[in-house]
């Protein structure tokens, strides 16, 4: 017999996985590898213990799908940001909608969740960027480790302003993604 949490925690992925709306992106014979990968690391995120580890994980999962993952049209590897993009928003659904692994978990976790940022954000987040910051990326394509960071801290700086503060990563990610990409 099925075990439901079991069953539950493979939809929640797959809802992650299809909201990320990346997986289009990835070659076919790429994506169930991901998917089971996903689902390893999503797993040893909800055994970390502090934010330190959580972004060891999160490093360690999107430096295995930039040697790994190829992209469907072009003849080379997803790029970090499309990559985290993907994890983001797994990770998103998982914890911070489905409150997984429980209620108490998930509210720890969820100070600690990346903003699953896509171009249209990237644009709302230039007007916050570093002064010093060379050049700033116009799609997620263009997105490697050390500029997903300045994004982050970039998001950072933009829910000081915009929010006082009081918001975290994820909720930023989520206000932002419906204001600029939807027409309510």
């Amino acid at each position: 017999m099925d075990d439901p949490r079991k069953v539950r925690f493979e939809n929640i992925l797959d809802v992650g996985l299809t909201a990320s709306a990346m997986i289009r992106l990835f070659k076919k014979d790429s994506k169930e590898m991901l998917r089971e990968k996903i689902g390893d690391y999503v797993r040893k995120i909800f055994e970390a213990k502090s934010k330190e580890e959580f972004d060891t994980i999160h490093s360690e999962f999107c430096d295995w799908g930039i040697k790994t993952i190829p992209l469907a049209k072009k003849v080379i590897f997803a790029s970090y940001g499309q990559i985290a993009k993907t994890f983001n928003v797994v990770l998103k659904v998982a914890i911070y909608y489905s409150h997984l692994p429980s209620y108490e978990k998930s509210k720890q976790l969820l100070e600690w969740l990346h903003a699953a940022v896509d171009t249209k954000m990237m644009e709302h987040l230039k007007q916050y960027r570093s002064k010093d910051a060379q050049e700033w990326p116009t799609t997620i394509e263009k997105v490697d480790e050390k500029k997903y960071c300045e994004i982050q801290r970039t998001v950072g700086k933009a829910i000081e302003v915009e929010y006082h503060g009081s918001i975290t990563l994820v909720e930023f990610d989520d206000i932002k993604w419906r204001k600029l990409n939807r027409n309510d």
